[in-house]
């Protein structure tokens, strides 16, 4: 059934259509049919979740470019749009970071792919950024953009897997032929090939002489933070390689029936991802009794978390009102106090928080007390835990979209 929208709601389903046909496009051009290999974004995924990497082979998304966005309700729409502009942003802040790193003349190769082949299963990874330099001190930085709503504290584990993932190939492959560019006339070459067909630059045949790290870019609507560096490392290599195994396997072993998708290991625990996972809503994770949302108790929760949401969207633009008032206060130059309205406001500067470091004390003690295990004693007898208290988790159930009848 099409529904009668208003022009606004009409214009959000158009532009929601070409995100979705966009964002198919460039995939498809830029990683090719990802259902044909594993990637460096599926290790990390299967590190932490091996239902939802493998869900993610299959091709199980919730919405798709083939989605008849003319038969869904108007929330249908405007949640699926407010889910590609996120997902989205990380492409279009990659262009104007690209552009800005070329502008210093900086060596720099986009979307580096390696493709190998390990105990049978096509593996590639797909580099963001390479930035190179030559000479006597030759040098290899990858850089991996991630778009975040806000800067986290450190990177999720699957993040960290797939720079290991990616630096590790850097160097294992560095002398074999499985390093191409798209649109250019580096195809299958070794990576000192590469480079010297890019920039003419001379580079050792081992990576040994190279000084090789790969960081991550977190970037959100006003702050950017690095993270790393992250350097290769042979064991989480083969730690990466062999969960990239274990997804192609099972991915196969679900669609030749002898497995199903529930019977796969998931992520235990509490997790921030689980609420963007296109399969979550009937992950074995979350069996729940199932209660009516028309029923008294079903209209609170669902008020319960709409309110929540509301929250971290005020709690969003409060923080970025605090900063640009922090920012607008420092340029004025004043120490005072200014008033508007009803209200006053100033700039202070608040001593940070004490907190005790516990590996400085247990040295402290050590050289003390002379004896490890005393020192942790004693230590272990002054921590005091906190008394335990109940948590409300909401989360948000991505349901398979069905055209309304």
């Amino acid at each position: 059934m099409q529904h009668n929208d208003t022009k606004e709601q009409r214009l959000l389903r158009l532009l929601t259509q070409g995100l979705l046909a966009h964002a198919e496009q460039k995939t498809a051009s830029e990683l090719g049919d990802r259902s044909q290999y594993i990637g460096m974004s599926d290790i990390g995924k299967g590190m932490e979740c091996m239902r939802s990497a493998v869900a993610g082979k299959l091709g199980m998304s919730a919405v798709s470019a083939a989605t008849d966005l003319g038969t869904l309700p108007p929330d249908d729409v405007a949640s699926i749009l407010g889910r590609q502009v996120i997902l989205q942003r990380g492409h279009w802040q990659e262009h104007g970071i690209e552009k800005a790193l070329v502008a210093t003349g900086v060596k720099l190769v986009p979307q580096l792919e390696i493709s190998i082949e390990h105990n049978g299963v096509p593996i590639k990874a797909h580099l963001d950024f390479i930035l190179v330099w030559g000479g006597k001190r030759p040098a290899v930085r990858i850089l991996e953009l991630k778009s975040n709503e806000r800067i986290p504290d450190s990177l999720y584990a699957s993040y960290e897997a797939q720079l290991y993932g990616q630096v590790g190939l850097i160097k294992s492959c560095w002398a074999d032929p499985c390093f191409s560019i798209p649109e250019t006339d580096v195809s299958e070459a070794t990576f000192p090939e590469a480079m010297r067909i890019m920039f003419d630059v001379e580079l050792p045949e081992s990576p040994n002489a190279v000084d090789i790290e790969a960081w991550v870019l977190s970037i959100s609507m006003s702050k950017v933070k690095p993270f790393g560096p992250y350097l290769p490392d042979e064991d989480i290599l083969e730690a990466c390689l062999q969960t990239a195994v274990a997804i192609w396997r099972t991915a196969e072993d679900v669609r030749t029936g002898n497995l199903e998708l529930n019977d796969i290991d998931y992520c235990r625990g509490f997790h921030p991802l689980c609420d963007w996972c296109d399969v979550n809503s009937d992950c074995p994770k979350f069996q729940a009794v199932s209660i009516s949302s028309d029923s008294v108790c079903g209209l609170e929760l669902e008020e319960l978390a709409m309110l929540k949401e509301r929250k971290a969207d005020l709690e969003g633009c409060i923080a970025d009102a605090e900063e640009r008032i922090r920012q607008t206060y420092s340029l004025i130059g004043v120490q005072d106090w200014i008033s508007t309205g009803d209200h006053r406001f100033r700039v202070t500067t608040v001593a940070g928080r004490k907190t005790l470091d516990r590996a400085l004390v247990m040295d402290k003690l050590i050289s003390l007390i002379g004896d490890d295990l005393r020192a942790q004693a004693v230590l272990e007898q002054c921590e005091k835990t906190g008394k335990a208290h109940d948590r409300l988790y909401v989360g948000r159930i991505n349901k398979p979209l069905k055209s309304a009848a």
